[in-house]
Order: structure tokens, then sequence, then C-alpha cells
């Protein structure tokens, strides 16, 4: 990843939306606010997970995929887990940590139908495109809204991309 500090921005989502944004099946992220913002996001997956999401609804192939992985099951507290030789835990299931990178490159209300099945109705969509998942997860707090990274976070997010 080569920007500036300034022109990136973090983005904390609950899990498993983080996961399926991550792997690259979901490219809309639902809000109750537009943004300005276009450029870099850090997909920051949150510390807890909502457990009731049913991938299937979503995709087939998500849900296969989060499967795989061991699906809920298999999330893990980046803050506290060190993975290691013996055991590397998948990135995208991490929790409080950044999983991936991706561009926001557009907003829009919600229309009828539009960004299907991810995009829900009477929120704003966030288009996200070339996304990135991490090869390890950077284990990092988040906050609420877009939030600005700062150089040490930035640089580790850049040795594991």
């Amino acid at each position: 990843m080569t920007t500036t500090l300034t022109a990136v921005r973090g983005l904390t989502i609950k899990q498993p939306w983080a996961f399926a944004i991550a792997e690259g099946f979901k490219t809309v992220e639902n809000r109750s606010r537009r943004t300005n913002y276009r450029g870099t996001l850090l997909i920051h997956a949150g510390v807890t997970a909502d457990r009731t999401v049913p991938i299937v609804r979503y995709s087939r192939d998500a849900a296969i995929r989060f499967d795989e992985l061991g699906g809920s099951g298999n999330f893990w507290d980046a803050r506290r887990l060190v993975p290691s030789a013996f055991y590397k835990p998948q990135p995208t299931l991490a929790l409080a940590a950044v999983i991936a990178t991706a561009q926001l490159v557009g907003c829009h209300e919600a229309a009828d139908g539009c960004c299907a099945p991810w995009g829900f109705a009477d929120q704003w969509h966030w288009e996200l495109a070339e996304v990135r998942p991490l090869q390890s997860a950077v284990a990092r707090n988040g906050a609420l809204g877009l939030w600005k990274p700062d150089a040490d976070l930035l640089a580790d997010v850049t040795a594991s991309a």
C-alpha cells in the first residue's frame, strides 16, 4: 500500500460482515450516513461478532467459504492471540484487528433493489473496490465512523499487505 497517512481512513465493521468484505463477497457497506470521503480504507473487524447473521442468506459462496474456515466458532481476538508457527488463525476471522484494505469509490442512497443482496433499504451504500485481505491480522482497537490510523498502524498494515 503506497499511500500517505492523511489519505487513509479506518472503518470498523462487525464480524461476519468484515469477513464478507475482506474475502471479496460484499462490495457495499451499509451506513446510516453518507460520506464524501473517497480513498483507501482499512477494514477493521470490531471486537464483537454478530453470531446470528445468516451469511447464506446473502451469498451461498460466502457461506461455503465461511464454513471452510470454521465459521463463527473460529473468530479469534487478535489482541489476545499471537499466531505462531503451530497455529495460524485465518486473518479474515479476526476480531479487534485490521483484516483488509479497500478503496471507497462511491456512496449512494439505497434505491429499490440496488446493491442486492448485501445492500439494505433505508441505508447509505458505501461502494468498495480493490479489496485486499491482509496476510496477517493487525491487532488494534477501532472507533465509530471513519477514523484516522496512526503511523504505527499504517506501517504494520503495509508490512502485512
